[in-house]
């Protein structure tokens, strides 16, 4: 099954202000569930938790820590516990990236992999190495936008009032492989309309808060098909607070509901 854990923490990187190109720092975590399966995923029931953290700043560069676990239990057969942590750092300048793995199978290690790419500025080509490939690297095109990048143009396209975005993205979810993503961004949704979001108290620090309709698939560089290989979109809020997740992994996908959230010290640059 195609991973998409690690590309969530990539979405949820906002910029409080698209000018002052700064993150707000939050502690967020979400209780996941089976909201749609087709015939052919032969899934009975899933749940599980999804927690993230983002910390940095423009100058010092962004960290996310990220871990979903979710019991996947099938029509027949054994039920079964992914667990993924993911660790990513984008440096300043978007010249320096590393994104760390492990991903669990019921107790068993199945993925331990290291990341990094460099390149010499924001527009040209990177080069990256693998640590379960020692000795052979990868290339990533020139003009892909990292994960804060992307974040940016996504900001900027809300406070302009939405609309459609098409980036080649590199966030190391897929080893050395690149992606297009095709991004929407519909208007802003005024503040406390979101009924579910009113009526949570988890959300209370987002109250007084408009956000803007997010959905992103993700194509490959190839052109090898119409259909994504996955989707992510939630509502994204002024303070890059992310809430209606939905994870679509093409046979099912799962819903995210915001369970806690807790704003972190912002740091600010010199």
């Amino acid at each position: 099954m195609k991973s998409i854990l690690c590309l969530l923490p990539a979405m949820l990187l906002v910029t409080a202000a698209a000018d002052a190109a700064t993150v707000a720092p939050h502690r967020a975590i979400y209780d996941l569930s089976l909201m749609r399966a087709n015939e052919g995923a032969a899934l009975q029931s899933a749940s599980g938790r999804l927690a993230f953290e983002i910390e940095g700043s423009t100058c010092e560069g962004y960290t996310v820590s990220f871990r979903m676990a979710t019991r996947y239990r099938p029509k027949e057969g054994e039920m079964t516990l992914i667990d993924t942590m993911t660790t990513t750092y984008e440096g300043p300048g978007a010249l320096d990236f590393r994104h760390q793995i492990q991903e669990r199978v019921d107790g068993t290690l199945r993925d331990d992999n290291r990341i990094k790419m460099t390149r010499a500025t924001a527009e040209a080509a990177g080069e990256g190495t693998i640590s379960s490939k020692p000795g052979e690297t990868f290339t990533v095109p020139a003009g892909a936008l990292l994960p804060m990048q992307h974040q940016l143009r996504v900001m900027a396209l809300g406070e302009a009032g939405g609309g459609r975005d098409s980036s080649v993205i590199f966030d190391g979810s897929d080893g050395g492989k690149s992606f297009r993503a095709i991004t929407f961004v519909g208007r802003e949704k005024p503040a406390g309309s979101l009924a579910e979001d009113a009526a949570n108290p988890a959300a209370k620090p987002l109250q007084g808060m408009g956000a803007w309709p997010v959905a992103v698939s993700y194509y490959p560089l190839d052109g090898g098909g119409e259909v994504p290989e996955y989707q992510v979109s939630f509502d994204m809020y002024e303070n890059g607070v992310a809430t209606g997740l939905v994870l679509d992994y093409g046979e099912f996908a799962l819903a995210g509901k915001l369970t806690d959230l807790k704003l972190l010290e912002v740091s600010n640059c010199p």
